[in-house]
């Protein structure tokens, strides 16, 4: 047995600030969770996006890993379209335009999956760590969808506790995991009723 004193890990690149062209690719349910805000506990069913960036840093460096994969940013959302939520706010700002009334009565969210974006990425220091973090969505720029859209990466996925796939789950990170074990959904008790309305298959052209 060979010991070294290497005990260096692969450094993890960093999305970097600023606006970036970027595809969703994966969309992940991660049932009713237990939130605590301000003193207060919630229960809320939480959703996760996942986007692959494209394009080029303001140095001209791709917007790729080491081993040349898009660097990825991801979000958590409350399964909310009420007004306040913030999932509606980031994708009636990615449309171009608000929900109609006949809309917010359900929404498919497989209606999003490849679709491009422009994601803002904010950093932040925590306990002498940067964080990245998707702080919003928009529309991608007219010029910029007159170009071909960049080649998709990773592949489309969509895991759902309403529709159950074993194989999906096992595909995930140990992580979302286990944030999905915790769920109510995973426990086989309804958290929250409202949260778990069927989304309805609504078409829409701008830019979904």
């Amino acid at each position: 047995m060979i010991i070294t004193g290497n005990t260096s890990t692969k450094e993890f690149k960093l999305p970097p600030a600023g606006l970036h062209l970027a595809r969703l690719y994966r969309i992940v349910d991660l049932g009713t969770q237990k939130v605590e805000w301000q003193g207060a506990i919630k229960m809320q069913r939480k959703l996760m996006f996942s986007f692959e960036l494209h394009g080029e840093d303001n140095e001209g460096q791709p917007l790729t890993t080491h081993d040349g994969k898009p660097l990825m940013i991801s979000k958590r959302y409350t399964m909310s379209l009420g007004e306040q939520s913030t999932l509606r706010k980031d994708l009636e700002s990615w449309r171009g335009k608000k929900f109609t009334p006949e809309e917010l009565q359900g929404f498919d969210l497989n209606v999003l999956l490849g679709k491009f974006a422009m994601c803002n990425v904010t950093h932040n220091d925590r306990e002498g760590k940067t964080y990245a973090n998707l702080s919003g969505l928009s529309q991608v720029p007219a010029a910029l969808k007159k170009l071909p859209e960049p080649a998709g990466v990773n592949e489309l996925f969509i895991l759902s506790l309403d529709e159950f796939d074993q194989a999906k789950f096992d595909s995930l990170s140990d992580g979302l995991k286990d944030i999905i074990k915790k769920s109510a959904e995973w426990r086989g008790t309804n958290g929250e009723e409202e949260a778990n309305k069927a989304l309805a298959d609504i078409a829409d052209d701008i830019p979904f």
